[in-house]
């Protein structure tokens, strides 16, 4: 007797992918995967999403879905699935069907992308059409949110419609089996953009631009070079003189600049390299990693004064064919190049070919120009690990316009439909600006603007706004800003007819934390920072919050100090110092020889605080840094935000486990004796410690400070999840050792990871407190 084995039983599904799927070959992803499993159906990308229809044997359909969300090629992201049963129609093949219009939901567009490896091998294949081509791109690399003119992402409104695709590369747009398929950015030597060198006027530079810049650079010029999101101006990393040259043009006299490296071998001798730091380096993202430096250095004054180099790989053809012209022998080849902003200090990067020559002409020898327009600018985005987790210090290239889901509970967003909830608009802070909005269950950071004290940056900011607002379909009814009466963020307001909600400046970086931990609170946050305008008009900085997304309450701060001369004293840390050791208005003789040469400035700074002359007081936990670093040596002017307080974490000494008392002064609210921990620290100092020990120590004291009032306000109130958020919170040193202290207790410790601890996060804050309140 025979046994009849049964029949895979045949089923079909209906699947709706939402999520970042456009521009990055998904449908050609989809197409391949059926096919290895023998599946027949459709793919199509509609404006609700990507649908696909399977038909074949169960087992076969079940191991498609377990593998497609693998599959999907990074930037990509799939951010729901549904599946459908639906009735065999006994098709036998597997299909790409044409796009369906209809009423447009908003698909999300896939960041810009580093050139993937494929197409660096054809760059440099000499039997490949695309060979030494600095536009060669594909569906999984490239340019994507930096080329839209308008929304949906299509060819034709991106700046790549000005360049009408040849024969050759219009099949490979057109044939689901190539890497190719429906790449917006298709382009080849016969049809794409060019390429081309021109002196800092704008008068061309005869032979090949590649080779004629690295001449150039290795005979230390200074270039401005046109990229992905805008200008760089770069020099010779290894060359002191064209560092110098770079800094006395561009007005920067110490803030360190970024390098690119051709590869990680070349990083790993410069920098100590981690694992995660490796992986943030090769990342599709490719942005710029700050790391420890390493044995080998670059030239002194590319970072001076601390101790991490911010280093990026090539991310672009032309990044790669200025390490690797072949025409140039590699010893007479660039090693490391400064790729820093093309900009003027504090002003947005130079965007178009115009603007540069307006804007950039006195700061460089030449100019690498192409003809792709860059309609929108972004910077490169910024990363450090900290506590072994990649922090984003600044979200640009690479992560805009990637978007947060808003979870209901505790935001506003009414069960049932959250289109009834306004669109919001959040305007972020006047340093390290970046606009928001919240639209429905979605929240869309904008790009880094930058410090918004320049018509340059407050027209970029406008910009920047317009395109969330369009990318979004989106026309905002309400206004969140912080209610710091100067900043030109929140003058925005007062131009508008909208709906005003003032978020204030530290319960903005509490709520940009819980929400990234998909958290409404309340929670116990250490709020450490420079700057933030305080609900009694007064300077805050060094703040103890019990904070949800609608409300807050100052619990505790570090002690009020004065700031003699106010902006002067930012920009000279030895007046706070002298603040910070005066008794009843004077200073006392034993602290004398820390002042040095400023010993007969004292008075004249501390008869100002007496009088109230121009010496506001403050509780910024950034300020008490640059005091700190004064006691360790730091007597020169302050070039750069947070130069003092970086120059101190780089001196200490990772070994040392020594603190300082930490004294309290009141109960209710609680707070920390600021001059007490620097008088500590100044004795110290003056019985001949070493300045590293110091440095290490007073990290130390900081730490066992906030964990203290952290573990203090946990016991008041059974809250077990604390924050720690604001700018100081970017000191790796302080962090870290902040997180070692809290893991010896019971306490839940939230860090920022893909929304910035500093002032570029405070949108995100402002944006959640805002819909909150709407509930």
């Amino acid at each position: 007797m025979k046994s009849h084995q049964s029949m895979p039983r045949t089923v079909r599904k209906h699947i709706v992918l939402t999520g970042i799927l456009q521009g990055i070959g998904c449908r050609p992803t989809v197409y391949r995967v059926a096919l290895r499993l023998r599946l027949a159906g459709w793919v199509v990308n509609t404006t609700q999403g990507v649908q696909i229809e399977i038909e074949g044997p169960e087992s076969q359909c079940d191991r498609f879905l377990k593998e497609l969300t693998q599959a999907i090629p990074l930037p990509g992201r799939i951010d729901a699935t549904t599946v459908q049963d639906v009735p065999p129609k006994g098709e036998s093949d597997f299909r790409i069907e044409a796009s369906i219009q209809g009423e447009r939901t908003v698909t999300p567009i896939p960041p810009d992308t580093a050139t993937c490896g494929e197409c660096v091998s054809e760059l440099f294949d000499p039997e490949n059409r695309r060979f030494l081509y600095p536009f060669t791109t594909c569906t999984l690399c490239g340019p994507r949110f930096t080329v839209v003119r308008s929304f949906p992402y299509d060819r034709e409104r991106t700046s790549m419609a000005d360049f009408t695709m040849c024969p050759q590369c219009a099949a490979e747009y057109s044939t689901p089996e190539d890497r190719r398929f429906h790449s917006q950015t298709n382009c080849c030597p016969d049809c794409g953009p060019k390429l081309w060198l021109t002196d800092s006027g704008g008068e061309p530079i005869s032979g090949d631009p590649i080779s004629r810049a690295v001449e150039l650079l290795m005979r230390g010029k200074v270039l401005g070079i046109k990229g992905i999101g805008g200008f760089h101006l770069a020099c010779d990393a290894l060359n002191p003189e064209a560092v110098d040259l770079l800094r006395q043009r561009k007005g920067r006299a110490e803030k360190p600049f970024a390098v690119m490296m051709p590869d990680i071998a070349t990083v790993e001798r410069y920098c100590i390299v981690t694992e995660s730091e490796r992986d943030l380096l090769t990342s599709p993202v490719a942005p710029i990693v700050l790391m420890q430096k390493g044995a080998e250095q670059t030239a002194e004054n590319v970072a001076p004064f601390v101790g991490t180099l911010g280093v990026m790989l090539p991310y672009s053809p032309i990044h790669h064919l200025l390490f690797r012209p072949p025409d140039i022998p590699p010893d007479r080849r660039p090693e490391v190049l400064v790729m820093t902003s093309g900009n003027r200090s504090e002003e947005p990067i130079a965007r178009d070919n115009e603007e540069a020559l307006d804007r950039l002409h006195d700061l460089v020898d030449a100019f690498l120009f192409h003809d792709r327009e860059i309609v929108l600018r972004t910077d490169d985005s910024i990363l450090r690990v900290i506590a072994g987790n990649p922090t984003v210090f600044r979200r640009s290239r690479g992560l805009v316009p990637g978007e947060f889901r808003v979870p209901r509970i505790g935001s506003g967003l009414n069960e049932k439909d959250d289109s009834l909830a306004p669109v919001i608009l959040a305007a972020g802070g006047d340093l390290k600006n970046a606009a928001a909005v919240i639209k429905g269950d979605r929240l869309v950071p904008g790009p880094h603007v930058g410090d918004l004290a320049s018509p340059v940056g407050q027209d970029y900011f406008l910009q920047s706004v317009r395109v969330l607002t369009e990318y979004l379909e989106a026309e905002p009814g309400i206004v969140a800003v912080d209610p710091h009466p100067e900043y030109f963020s929140s003058t925005l307001a007062s131009e508008t007819e909208l709906v005003v909600d003032e978020v204030f400046h530290h319960h903005a970086h509490a709520v940009s934390l819980l929400f990234q931990h998909g958290l409404s609170g309340p929670a116990i946050f250490a709020v450490f920072d420079g700057t933030g305008y305080g609900t009694d008009g007064t300077i805050w900085g060094g703040e103890f919050l019990i904070a949800d997304r609608r409300n807050f309450s100052r619990a505790g701060h570090l002690s009020l100090f004065p700031l003699p001369g106010g902006e002067a004293a930012i920009r000279e840390p030895i007046r706070i110092l002298a603040g910070l050791l005066a008794q009843d208005g004077e200073l006392r003789s034993e602290f004398g020889p820390l002042l040095g040469s400023h010993i007969n400035k004292a008075p004249l700074w501390l008869e100002a605080v007496r009088k109230r002359l121009n010496s506001p007081y403050t509780s910024s936990a950034g300020r008490l840094f640059d005091a700190a670093a004064a006691v360790a040596g730091f007597h020169r002017h302050v070039t750069f935000e947070g130069q003092a307080a970086m120059w101190l974490e780089a001196l200490a000494d990772p070994h040392e486990t020594g603190e300082y008392p930490i004294r309290f002064l009141g109960d209710d609210p609680l707070i920390a004796d600021s001059a007490a921990l620097i008088m500590e620290a100044a004795r110290d100092m003056l019985s001949g410690t070493a300045q590293s020990r110091i440095a290490a120590r007073f990290h130390n004291s900081m730490a066992r400070l906030i964990t203290r009032a952290l573990l203090e306000f946990s016991q008041r109130t059974g809250l077990e999840t604390v924050g720690l958020t604001g700018g100081c919170f970017q000191n790796k040193l302080l962090t870290e050792r902040t997180v070692e202290l809290l893991r010896e207790t019971n306490l839940h410790a939230l860090l920022h990871s893909s929304i910035p601890p500093n002032d570029g996060g405070i949108a995100a804050g402002q944006a959640l407190s805002a819909l909150s309140r709407l509930a």
